[in-house]
């Protein structure tokens, strides 16, 4: 009893910790997005109206068909790319292997302020600026978040290579396996838990991408580029719809745990097949 008793002391702060900045915000949000409310004042209970309102408005069904046409572009090239330049990596001996992981690292460390500021300017210079034609603007935002996160992507992909067996790859070297038929059924087969973390963790981004449309775009040419997440941003900051705002907030955190959830049974229906 003792020794369970100085556990659950143990615990307490971090459970502390999870509660008041975890449960206690959620359930705070939760329970916003049942009222109507300015920021200011008190609030009004209004129920469901306000997801009822969500997801019968024609601006939120718009940006969420801009957030999933930048999601098609970004979460392919934000688990594909990385793979390409980390199997690259993987067979570069001494220095080089540093510095093509510092490389490629280097703007997710700098942020993305910096790295939008510096994209701003490097586009500025070409007389056909792909951020300001709607036709290109979605798959512009993707190319430039893959680049600026692939970093994180890379070294998972670094430390997943490091792992396989060099006996697997000796075997399929003497069954008469080429570069081709060793990665098809000894590297990607071993990757399949990394692959599925990036690609989790690219979802999540692509469909709460905020800060790269908010500094490169704002939103445009027009609304061509405005995602769920500024379009929430815009209805909680600028129109001082709190309660519409956190509704959608929890649509979308729905829609990402059913992602998810859709990603790690085919996860595991890969392991199955394995």
């Amino acid at each position: 009893m003792r020794q369970g008793g100085f556990g659950l002391l143990l615990a307490l702060p971090s459970t502390a910790v999870v509660l008041a900045f975890a449960v206690v915000p959620m359930g705070l949000s939760l329970y916003l997005s049942l009222t109507s409310w300015s920021g200011l004042g008190g609030a009004e209970w209004v129920g469901l109206e306000n997801y009822w309102g969500v997801l019968t408005d024609p601006r939120f069904l718009r940006y969420l068909r801009h957030t999933l046409t930048y999601a098609l572009f970004a979460i392919p090239l934000g688990v594909v790319l990385p793979l390409l330049i980390a199997l690259g990596i993987h067979n570069l001996k001494g220095a080089w292997a540093g510095f093509f992981r510092t490389l490629f690292y280097l703007p997710l460390v700098t942020g993305v302020v910096a790295t939008a500021l510096l994209i701003q300017a490097l586009v500025g210079l070409f007389p056909q600026n792909p951020f300001v034609r709607p036709e290109t603007v979605l798959p512009a935002l993707a190319a430039f978040s893959a680049w600026q996160g692939m970093g994180s992507a890379i070294l998972l992909y670094l430390a997943g290579l490091s792992r396989l067996p060099r006996e697997l790859y000796e075997a399929a070297a003497v069954d008469g396996a080429g570069p081709w038929a060793s990665f098809r059924h000894v590297t990607l087969p071993g990757l399949v838990p990394v692959v599925s973390l990036v690609a989790v963790l690219s979802t999540i981004a692509s469909l709460q991408v905020f800060e790269a449309v908010l500094f490169l775009t704002r939103g445009g040419p027009g609304d061509a580029s405005t995602t769920l997440a500024l379009y929430i941003y815009n209805t909680a900051f600028r129109y001082f719809r709190m309660g519409e705002a956190t509704a959608m907030a929890w649509l979308v955190a729905l829609g990402l745990f059913l992602l998810v959830a859709l990603q790690r049974r085919l996860e595991r229906g890969l392991h199955a097949e394995a």
